[in-house]
């Protein structure tokens, strides 16, 4: 059987050129020109007095610092001059330590100062064995407790 081939013819599309519309867009209104006040910022200054190593328990420091933390470090180190005990006197020697650094390296005026954190945190511990406690203090083991003091002050403008 012979194969008929079919021709096809080319079919022309046709395609109707849609006119584009123009949309108006209303003109942006021009706002006034914002100006802003000039402001005198000096960058914040931030001092930090850092000692990894104090040798007493964080316990006792904290009851101190939480006396002289609202307090500016000027006022803090009158208010520890007339507290009788350990932890004061070290904090003392921190405050006026970090106002000398303020006043010397940072050109900062001792009495704008504020703290902006202070705290005391735990150390390394040193333990040992005391076989004449017994039982007690955990198996006779003691610990000495060591404190971290951190005291960040910044300049109040």
């Amino acid at each position: 059987m012979p194969t008929k081939e079919i021709k096809k013819t080319p079919v022309k599309k046709v395609v109707k050129a849609t006119p584009k519309k123009v949309v108006k867009t209303p003109a942006p209104k021009k706002a006034a020109p914002v100006t802003t006040p000039k402001v005198d910022t000096k960058p914040v200054v931030l001092v930090k007095y850092l000692n990894k190593n104090i040798k007493i328990s964080p316990r006792k420091l904290t009851l101190a610092i939480n006396q002289v933390r609202p307090l500016t470090p000027a006022v803090a180190l009158s208010r520890l001059k007339f507290t009788n005990n350990n932890a004061s006197r070290i904090l003392s020697k921190a405050i006026k330590n970090v106002i000398a650094d303020a006043k010397h390296n940072f050109n900062l005026d001792p009495e704008t100062l504020v703290f902006d954190s202070i705290f005391a945190g735990e150390a390394q511990k040193i333990k040992r064995m005391d076989k004449s406690h017994g039982s007690r203090f955990a198996r006779g083991l003691i610990q000495k407790r060591h404190s971290r003091l951190i005291i960040i002050v910044k300049s109040q403008n």
